[in-house]
């Protein structure tokens, strides 16, 4: 038996209904990627799945950097991991991959994309 897929493609707009945090996480799901529950080695305990708040790429006076943020967090923590503002990329396309890119790494030990961005649109071939 052949196995089907099913391709989903959204315009990457940084404006568009669906959040890039939605359209990120609906793309992990729909390669069936699992998501770790619990907190990364390497960085405080609240950047969790369970505690993401928004992710957004933002423009900077030297180009586009992204972010990601996160909700309940203790006091004197930080709020937000992303890529550096010391060195902002050349268009938001770049910046956002990049920046989902390290929120696939964090959600499952792993920065490859579960998409591909063709004629600015983002394409996720599901299984």
């Amino acid at each position: 038996m052949a196995a089907t897929s099913a391709t989903k493609t959204l315009e990457f707009n940084s404006s568009s209904e669906l959040t890039m945090l939605d359209c990120i996480l609906d793309a992990l799901k729909a390669t069936n990627r699992t998501i770790r529950t619990g907190p990364h080695p390497f960085l405080p305990l609240h950047f969790t799945a369970d505690n993401l708040a928004d992710f957004r790429t933002q423009k900077l006076p030297g180009g586009w950097v992204a972010d990601i943020y996160f909700r309940d967090v203790p006091r004197g923590e930080p709020d937000a991991i992303g890529t550096p503002d010391a060195h902002p990329f050349k268009t938001e396309q770049e910046a956002f991959l990049a920046g989902a890119s390290r929120l696939c790494a964090l959600l499952t030990g792993s920065p490859e994309l579960p998409f591909s961005i063709v004629g600015g649109k983002l394409v996720v071939v599901a299984s």
